[in-house]
C-alpha cells in the first residue's frame, strides 16, 4: 500500500498549523516578555479565577512542570500570587494580580492580528464554524481546556 501524502493526515495538518500559528504568537508576545504558556495561564486565571497549579496545567494543556516554570516567572514579575488554599492547606492556589490582569489584556490585543491572519481565508459565518469545529475536536482530546458545559 503506497503511503499517503502527509497533508492527508489530520495530525500533520494540525502540527503544521500549530507551528506556524505558534511562531506568530511567540513574536507577538515577545515584547511583553511572555511565553505562550505564561499567556495561557494569565488568560485562564483572569477568566476563571484562582486555581491550583495542577488544574491550571490541565486547563492550559501543558505538563505540571512546564506550568510550574511559567508560574514561577509570572510570580517573580508580580503578575500572579501563590498562596495556600483556604480549606485545603496543602494545595497552593495561583491567582492573577491586577498587574497580571492588565498584562493579560495587552497580550490578548497583541495576539489578535495573528488570529485575524489565521482566519482571513474565511468569511464571518465560516469563522464561527471553524471555531466550533476546533472546539469539538478539543473537547475530545483535552476537555479540560474548555469551559464547563462546552
Amino acid at each position: 500500500m503506497p503511503l499517503r501524502d502527509p497533508s492527508e493526515h489530520i495530525g500533520y495538518l494540525i502540527w503544521q498549523l500549530s507551528q506556524a500559528y505558534g511562531t506568530r504568537i511567540e513574536q507577538a508576545l515577545r515584547p511583553l516578555r511572555l511565553t505562550q504558556t505564561q499567556f495561557s495561564a494569565l488568560m485562564r486565571l483572569t477568566v476563571n479565577g484562582a486555581m491550583s497549579g495542577a488544574e491550571l496545567a490541565r486547563r492550559c494543556g501543558v505538563t505540571a512542570q512546564s506550568m510550574g516554570t511559567a508560574v514561577q516567572g509570572l510570580a517573580e514579575r508580580g503578575l500572579v500570587e501563590r498562596r495556600a488554599h483556604a480549606t485545603h492547606g496543602r494545595i497552593i492556589e495561583v491567582s492573577v494580580t491586577p498587574e497580571g490582569e492588565e498584562l493579560a489584556g495587552r497580550a490578548e490585543r497583541a495576539v489578535t492580528p495573528a488570529e485575524e491572519e489565521a482566519l482571513s481565508p474565511f468569511d464571518p459565518q465560516e469563522r464561527g464554524r471553524v471555531r466550533a469545529d476546533l472546539r469539538r475536536m478539543l473537547a475530545t482530546l483535552n476537555p479540560h481546556a474548555l469551559p464547563e458545559g462546552d
